[in-house]
């Protein structure tokens, strides 16, 4: 290849390898290079530092210079640091003397001589035009007849991996700037200011390159702390000027970003739905196949249903043990901890052989206290038998059979299966797993203040997490965002991932080997009227009102005695076969262009789908045009019309036929549209009116406790709000895990408080409401507690006895609102929904695993990235930020990806040891593992104390009545809190119920002081607990139907302390009275006042029964008569009846009233109209 030569003009000319061999230039720069090595070594001088190397130094060292981060650590005699050490971001030798890794310092030169010194430099155009870096203009030819080269090929090419993409006319070569120190500021596209040689671009920052990019990117892709491209860009210039090594430019940055983004496979792709609206999609089958890629993630998966121990997670719930498909479960099992056995691969439906020799055919595989089982038929030579039995016991799998044993044949009795399993072709010996997943989709401002933006996001988790991990941010999966298709158009785009047959390829770190799966959507929650469009509903505009069933009708029915009382419990469930028949049935009433029938027909069934509306509506319009065009315009109708004798009933007749042949045509144009029409047609694996379960944010706290508080406070006076304010801020919070309650808040803005004040409401405003409503309205405050305490179980134990209870208390809850209003239930659809409570348990398990609460506040998250876009393709830009920061935390979380080459690669050891050993990364991700924190920090322990600050200890003998430990004589300390063992830290003056070990049961107490011996360790026989026991009475308290708490005396164990409660001072009967304190401000005492509860000494509480927290637990301690619900009405259909007939008497007047009134306003405008014409008219 020819080389460049400069000449004296300056200009570089062509010249031959060969030519340049013999060149002034090349034996100048030899005779340099001799010289440096043939001078005697310089003699230590008193400066440290190293002399700087001139240009000829480093041209000659280039190649032993490390340009690429090596994916492989060199070897012990290789690395210099093997015996060394780190510490505080620097090296030590074994010797401890510190490794300075300066190749030397610049020379002192002034400004001028830098500037001159790099004109002479560039004047030399080595860099661009010498042979020696390989870099060569597309102009150059080729000496074909010089087969002698002195080009180093292994040199050039290590210098392109450097960075030498493009020749470096116009910007200063990194050499020349590690060299100069003069460094371009410029920050074009595709610039990238990384130090040449640095340490920092070593393996473990692969891919990011060095320690400042991946810093740069973890910035970048922080949750909640969004930065800007101006802030980013800020950051970027301060780094440069604080001489921060390796910075890059803000282009590079976001050129690697996406480069990262690409090379892990999050892409967000474009969709255009049936109405024509664009949106963007970040798919789930690429977001779950991060789960099983990532080593944080993938030990959670739980990929078969669960049928032991309480129910506490949706694989054990009724739903996927009880009634989904064998076919529609994780098909496969194989002893992945048997590595050797690990390839052999048990399907359902396949003969097997157990290792007794036994032949067996697995329907399903189910975990047994988290042992894989089998369930299926044992056969024998003419009978077989359903048994489950131990996967582990399994020895050869079919294709094993088939080999050594050839064909097997069965009776014509026996079951018929498919053998070889249609999936082992599919999988080509990779393992087959089934995901099911909760899709979320509603209506959210993009903006953070109050200014509306509307957008519809989806969001989607992985169910087979627990659901401890799926109520952390990080589990939490943006899909798409739109301000123009709704949720149901994008459901269509995703449910491309969740169609039966369709495979999706993942990396499982756990098996060490690829996988396929495939998605299938399980329940859908939402807020109601999300949940009515996903079923295709019309809410509570319809006759209908139910999404679930068919309970409703005129309201002329509704007021029967059986059409009222249908509201209080589920009814005919709606089936998905009917509502696509009705949808159905409304597209042939549309090709009519009968509109009048169609809002009958909506009304009456409550069945209205948003896309099939735009579909509709267009039929309306094409119908109209045909109509026009072939019934009633003389020019175009059809000639049949224009004969004068065709008249009366046979002239009717020929118009009907013509409008049903208009008909035929219209449906025969609908039916063959490439888009889909009817969203429900899409996945049959999942039923909308049943998977939309009631939730208890939107449903519950937003509805019924919403509800209550506003026929509560509706009728008070500043007087009576000043005192249940002052009653609220005297409530005990301990044990309920809330902050405080802020009670002139809440009384403030009683019109606009949201779900987490009506949490607390619920727990505590019973205990301060008394004498400030209606006794009806008291009961339903009582009845609202109890029924919320039991709708938060974190897990069930016995399913039947809880869905028992609940029935009771949701029968109670209603039956009181029915006395209160009883058309309050016929026009809140939010009640009703109630009744489906305890068939939603029974299915999906605990109301709190599919609550919406996580993603509402991951809302937060979307904002800030809306808030930041470019608003000009929000749905593309937020998709792309998401998919982003997606990809920082698979990587950041040392999660594997398959590059450009096919082959599976993971982050260096620096980027994934950086959130494992970093609590600040953790917590602004939203990540935390409860068993790493156990084990670090030891803070869960049951048992476990912490000593209170040195000033707060207040080091003492022992001054109690109560008998000493052994050793007598030490010196006490107090300490900040003991943690029990469900977990809770407990302080002095919180409720706990204590097991002692020589006790057969449980007692309440309350913590007096937490003591640990001064100057001894912190451990379990050094510390003890001082409680006041208390002793829960046989009997409830009548007005608060709770148990009531009479004090003892005792000592506790840390260990002994099972759990928190909560419980109240019983202040009516303890007489507690009232005063005024002055009111602080900024923390200054003012002139004003407010009132305060002063609690007596009188030691009679009541225990809380309302709490949410640790409620199962509470239940389990207290014999079942204090806490088994009781019937509020023994007759419930007889009050039913009174109910109905009240409504008969003041329904009708009702409706006329408001007839009336409609018809007198309708008058009104219609006057007001004509007043105005006569002026539009001289206008």
């Amino acid at each position: 290849m020819p080389a460049h030569r400069a000449n004296s003009a300056g200009k570089s000319k062509k010249s031959s390898k060969a030519g340049h061999l013999k060149s002034r230039t090349h034996g100048t720069s030899l005779q340099a290079l001799a010289e440096r090595n043939a001078r005697p070594p310089e003699p230590d001088l008193p400066d440290p530092r190293p002399a700087p190397l001139s240009f000829v130094d480093i041209l000659g060292l280039a190649p032993e210079l490390p340009l690429e981060p090596s994916r492989r650590p060199p070897s012990p005699s290789q690395n210099p640091f093997f015996e060394g050490f780190q510490y505080d971001n620097n090296f030590f030798d074994s010797t401890g003397d510190k490794i300075m890794f300066s190749a030397g310092n610049l020379p002192d030169h002034s400004i001028e001589e830098r500037v001159e010194i790099q004109q002479q430099i560039n004047r030399l155009a080595l860099l661009q035009n010498h042979s020696r870096f390989g870099q060569f203009s597309d102009e150059l030819e080729t000496d074909t007849n010089n087969t002698e080269s002195t080009v180093d090929g292994a040199f050039a090419a290590a210098l392109r991996r450097m960075g030498e993409r493009q020749p470096y006319s116009s910007k200063t070569s990194p050499v020349l700037t590690l060299h100069t120190g003069i460094e371009d500021e410029s920050d074009e596209e595709g610039e990238e200011d990384f130090a040449f040689g640095t340490a920092d671009r070593e393996e473990a920052w692969f891919p990011h390159g060095s320690r400042t990019m991946f810093m740069l990117d973890l910035l970048d892709n922080l949750p909640r702390l969004r930065l800007s491209d101006d802030h980013l860009k800020a950051i970027i210039w301060v780094m440069r000027e604080c001489k921060t090594p390796n910075v890059p430019s803000f282009s590079a940055l976001r050129k690697k970003q996406a480069l990262l983004t690409r090379e892990v496979g999050i892409e967000s792709e474009h969709h255009t739905s049936s109405l024509g609206n664009h949106f963007y999609m970040n798919h789930p089958a690429k977001l779950l196949a991060l789960d099983w890629a990532n080593p944080l993630v993938r030990p959670f998966i739980h990929v078969y249903p669960e049928v032991s121990g309480p129910i506490s997670e949706f694989w054990k719930a009724g739903k996927w043990v009880s009634e989904i498909d064998f076919d529609d479960l994780s098909p496969m099992w194989a002893d992945w901890k048997n590595k050797p056995n690990s390839h052999r691969h048990f399907y359902i439906k396949e003969l097997a052989q157990l290792h007794d020799g036994t032949y067996v055919i697995p329907l399903r595989w189910v975990t047994v206290e988290n042992v894989v089982h089998a369930d299926g038929r044992l056969f024998d030579i003419k009978a077989a038998s359903f048994r489950r039995i131990p996967a582990s016991t399994l020895k050869s799998n079919y294709p094993d059979l088939s080999a050594s044993a050839g064909t097997f044949k069965f009776t014509e009795y026996s079951p018929r299966y498919s053998m070889p399993h249609p999936l082992r072709e599919k999988a080509r010996g990779r393992p087959v797993f089934r995901l099911r997943i909760m899709p979320w989709s509603d209506d959210v401002s993009g903006n953070v203040s109050k200014q509306y933006n509307a957008h519809t996001n989806m969001y989607i988790t992985n169910l087979n997490l627990p659901h401890q991990q799926l109520q952390q941010e990080y589990f939490i999966r943006f899909s798409s965002t739109s301000q123009h298709a709704s949720s149901s158009e994008q459901f269509v785009a995703l449910n491309e991932d969740c169609v039966p047959g369709v495979w999706h390829e993942a990396y499982d770190c756990e098996l060490e080997e690829e996988i396929i799966f495939e998605i299938i959507p399980h329940v859908l929650p939402a807020d109601n009227p999300q949940q009515s469009e996903t079923c295709s509903h019309i809410g509570m505009a319809g006759s209908l009102g139910c999404r679930r069933d068919l309970t409703g009708g005129t309201k002329e029915y509704q007021e029967t005695d059986e059409g009222y009382h249908a509201f209080y419990k589920p009814g005919v469930p709606r089936e998905t076969d009917g509502t696509i028949q009705a949808i159905r049935w409304q597209f042939w009433l549309a090709c009519i262009g009968n509109k009048s029938a169609l809002d009958d027909f909506y009304t009456t069934t409550g069945v209205k789908d948003k896309i099939s509306q735009y579909w509709i509506s267009e039929l309306l319009t094409k119908a109209k045009v045909e109509h026009h065009k072939h019934l009633s315009d003389r020019s175009t109708r059809d000639a049949e019309l224009n004969n004068s004798g065709c008249k009366g009933a046979e002239r009717a007749e020929l118009k009907a036929r013509i409008k049903r042949r208009i008909q035929q045509e219209l449906w025969d144009w609908v039916v063959q549209q490439p888009n889909e029409f009817i969203p429900l047609t899409e996945n049959d694996r999942v039923n909308p009116h049943a998977d939309t379960p009631g939730e208890i944010l939107h449903t519950y706290l937003l509805g019924n406790d919403k509800y209550v508080w506003h026929d509560t406070n509706k009728g008070w006076d500043d007087k009576k709000a000043d005192i249940f304010a002052s009653r609220l801020q005297a409530s005990c919070i301990n044990g309920l895990s809330i902050p405080p309650p802020r009670p002139g808040y809440v009384v403030q803005y009683k019109n606009s408080l949201i779900g987490k004040h009506f949490k607390m409401l619920q727990q505590l405003g019973v205990f301060s409401v008394h004498e400030l409503c209606t006794p009806l309205l008291f009961d339903l405050w009582k009845a609202t507690g109890e029924l919320g305490a039991l709708l938060w179980f974190p897990e069930i134990k016995d399913m039947d006895s809880y869905v028992a209870d609940l029935e009771v208390l949701v029968d109670n809850l209603l039956d009181i609102w029915g006395l209160i209003d009883p058309n309050r239930i016929l026009v809140k659809g939010k009640l009703h929904t109630i009744s489906h409570l305890p068939d939603d348990a029974r299915r999906f398990g605990p109301s709190i695993i599919y609550a919406t609460e996580m993603f509402e506040c991951w809302n937060t998250v979307f904002r800030l990235c809306s808030i930041f876009s470019n608003h000009l393709s929000p749905s593309h830009d937020i998709a792309v930020t998401l998919a982003d920061m997606e990809r920082f935390k698979h990587m950041v979380s040392g999660g594997w990806w398959r590059n450009s080459d096919g082959k599976y690669i993971r982050a260096g050891s620096g980027v994934r040891s950086f959130l494992t050993a970093n609590r600040e990364l953790q917590r602004r991700l939203g990540w935390s593992e409860k068993s790493r924190l156990e084990s670090a920090n030891r803070l869960l322990s049951p048992g476990t104390v912490k000593l209170n600050s040195a000033v707060k200890r207040h080091p003492t003998v022992w001054n109690l009545t109560l008998p000493e430990p052994h050793p007598i004589g030490s010196t006490w300390v107090q300490c900040k809190y003991v943690v029990a063992q469900s977990g809770d830290s407990c302080k002095p003056g919180f409720w706990v119920f204590v097991r002692r070990e020589e006790d057969s049961g449980p007692f309440a107490a309350r913590i007096a002081k937490i003591l640990a011996r001064d100057g001894s360790a912190v451990t379990q026989h050094n510390t003890i607990v001082i409680v006041e026991p208390f002793d829960v009475l046989d009997a409830k308290d009548i007005r608060l139907n709770m148990p009531v708490l009479v004090p003892s005396t005792g000592l506790a164990s840390t260990t002994e302390i099972m759990f928190a409660f909560n419980a109240q001072h019983d202040c009516i009967p303890c007489k507690c009275r009232t005063n005024t304190v002055p009111v602080r401000q900024e923390r200054i005492i003012t002139d004003r006042t407010e009132l305060q509860i002063n609690h007596t000494t009188e030691e009679r509480f009541i225990l809380n029964m309302h709490g949410l927290h640790n409620a199962h637990l509470i239940r389990e301690v207290l014999p079942r008569t204090l806490t088994a619900p009781v019937p509020y009405l023994p007759d419930r259909v007889s009050s039913h009846r009174r109910f109905a007939a009240q409504l008969r008497e003041t329904g009708p007047a009702k409706r006329a009233e408001i007839r009336a009134k409609t018809q007198a306003t309708r008058a009104k405008n219609k006057q007001v109209f004509w007043r105005l014409i006569p002026v539009s008219r001289e206008k």
